[in-house]
């Protein structure tokens, strides 16, 4: 399967949209790979194929066949655990990963309610019927298609949406990531607001409470050590605030399925920005 990331080119959107990611594979061998649990949204769109998805305590897993709909798109946004998708088919997939809360400078709908939805491009950028998606995948050339997503982005770019508060929460996260376990009362304290109204503007604009989002930015910035060699595990552990050892472990083999020291010689990466384990017993 090929694989392609590419970086916005307007600097309005480099504020909102991480990377476009394309994924093309012309066979129908069973392929699968596994994906750990980020902060940021992504807007998938396939092509002639049908997409289960499961997201339960017990299972996260999207399995791909193929398809009698054109178009299907949806969004994944917060996961707990390791996500698993399992492609049983030809793929032309497109991707858009939106910064946490981006997505809201394009829609007013909730959270929830958009990740319900399998139509969920065309909801919220058919106001402009210039755009389609099948001029979008008429366009053979990966750099093409991320000039067209970054023209139909802009187009729909509405006035700025993300409540101040969530950004204000967000932003005193970020600039308190070494301190990995700041408390939500020391958070609401600093914006002045109730717990309920800080988990509820979470909840509603990144689908995941204040809590996860700090423990998920934890282990991205824990795993991103880790894959780059930057220091021991014992020492990332010490670094990123994990109690000892035994807590380390364990918050890794939640959100990977893996420890730290298993997980180095499965895991790849590509392009500095998505890490992922294919299942080496796929034919």
């Amino acid at each position: 399967m090929k694989s392609v990331i590419i970086k916005p080119q307007n600097e309005i959107l480099k504020k909102y949209v991480q990377y476009f990611l394309f994924f093309e594979k012309t066979d129908n061998r069973i392929l699968n790979y596994t994906t750990f649990p980020n902060n940021n949204i992504c807007l998938a769109i396939y092509k002639q194929n049908e997409v289960n998805y499961r997201n339960q305590s017990d299972v996260n897993n999207c399995i791909i066949t193929k398809g009698s709909r054109n178009f299907i798109s949806r969004i994944y946004g917060f996961h707990k655990t390791p996500f698993r998708v399992d492609i049983n088919s030809c793929l032309d997939q497109i991707c858009i990963i939106f910064y946490p809360s981006a997505l809201k400078v394009f829609t007013a709908a909730s959270y929830k309610d958009l990740i319900s939805s399998d139509t969920i491009f065309n909801e919220i950028f058919s106001t402009n019927n210039s755009y389609s998606l099948e001029q979008l995948f008429d366009l053979n050339d990966f750099e093409k298609r991320a000039a067209y997503l970054e023209n139909v982005l802009l187009k729909n770019l509405k006035d700025e949406s993300i409540p101040a508060k969530l950004k204000e929460a967000l932003y005193i996260i970020a600039e308190n990531s070494s301190n990995i376990n700041l408390s939500i009362e020391t958070l609401t304290k600093k914006l002045e607001i109730s717990d309920s109204t800080l988990f509820r503007l979470f909840d509603n604009h990144l689908g995941q409470n204040p809590k996860s989002y700090i423990k998920t930015l934890r282990f991205r910035k824990a795993l991103n050590e880790i894959l780059n060699r930057r220091n021991s595990f014992t020492e990332i552990a010490y670094l990123n605030q994990y109690y000892d050892q035994a807590h380390f472990i364990n918050d890794f083999k939640t959100f990977s399925g893996h420890s730290p020291k298993n997980l180095t010689g499965q895991i790849s990466v590509q392009q500095n920005d998505l890490a992922w384990i294919f299942n080496k017993d796929c034919p």
